[in-house]
């Protein structure tokens, strides 16, 4: 009986150093050193948001993020893999190591600080809302959005102000429509399904170009802008990353691309 409870405890010791190893090499992984032996950074993206990230006639994943990460890969010494998914995804997919990182016109809100890091702003964002081409509605606040049936993309910063209003109790959520795919809530405002539409400026832009539709406010919602999304606890990385932004910033290279996007 003796030997057996030794033996017992001699097994528990070794599982409990075999888990303190496991932990111990987890925390010291790092994923700058890991990218760059693969020689590839996996990088999520949904490519439903031109002019910052869509699919051109060729199949090519092309925009102001796109070239942007390319470039950020070019000078880490990698090539770019991307995984393309809906948007409310990324987030989960940094978080589980899915993909490395992810570049998606996507603020850094505190709901997603939670889950992931961000590297710094490298562009500022604005917000709109978008109505009917000739449409009477007149909005001269962010608040009198709460006056009207709003369509959002799920998971970006105007469905979170618009969920916020909906919480407070200014609005239904009887009023908002969310989709995965911002051209169907285009489209659905543009048969009338919807009065306005809350999502990005220079999105917009690019809806006012090929649909029935206009921005009639501009805004900002919480006052951020675009970065990369990245995993916790991966210092080397983030570091990387946002030294590379600083150069292309001195450079002009930012400057450059909004140029070539029309990005304001």
């Amino acid at each position: 009986m003796k030997r057996r409870m030794m033996g017992s405890a001699l097994a528990l010791t070794m599982a409990c150093s075999m888990l303190a190893g496991i932990a111990a090499n987890a925390a010291e992984s790092n994923l700058l050193e890991e990218i760059k032996e693969k020689g590839t950074i996996v990088v999520g993206t949904s490519a439903t948001n031109a002019p910052w990230e869509s699919i051109d006639e060729d199949g090519n994943y092309v925009g102001y993020d796109m070239d942007l990460i390319n470039e950020i890969a070019s000078r880490m010494g990698v090539e770019v893999e991307i995984q393309d998914m809906a948007f409310d995804a990324l987030v989960a997919a940094v978080q589980t190591g899915k993909v490395n990182v992810a570049i998606a016109s996507m603020g850094a809100k505190e709901e997603r600080k939670e889950k992931v890091d961000f590297t710094q702003m490298y562009h500022q964002q604005m917000n709109v809302y978008i109505a009917q081409k000739g449409s009477d509605i007149e909005i001269t606040d962010m608040g009198d959005i709460v006056n009207y049936n709003v369509g959002v993309q799920s998971g970006t910063l105007p469905d979170q102000f618009i969920t916020e209003q909906v919480d407070n109790g200014l609005m239904k959520e009887s009023q908002v429509s969310r989709y995965e795919a911002p051209e169907n809530m285009i489209l659905d405002l543009e048969a009338g399904r919807t009065d306005v539409v809350a999502g990005d400026k220079n999105q917009a832009k690019d809806y006012e170009k090929k649909y029935n539709v206009e921005i009639i406010f501009e805004c900002s919602f919480y006052g951020t802008g675009e970065n990369i999304a990245v995993p916790k606890e991966q210092p080397e990385l983030l570091e990387e990353l946002d030294s590379i932004i600083d150069d292309l910033r001195e450079e002009g290279f930012l400057d450059e691309l909004a140029a070539k996007w029309e990005v304001d």
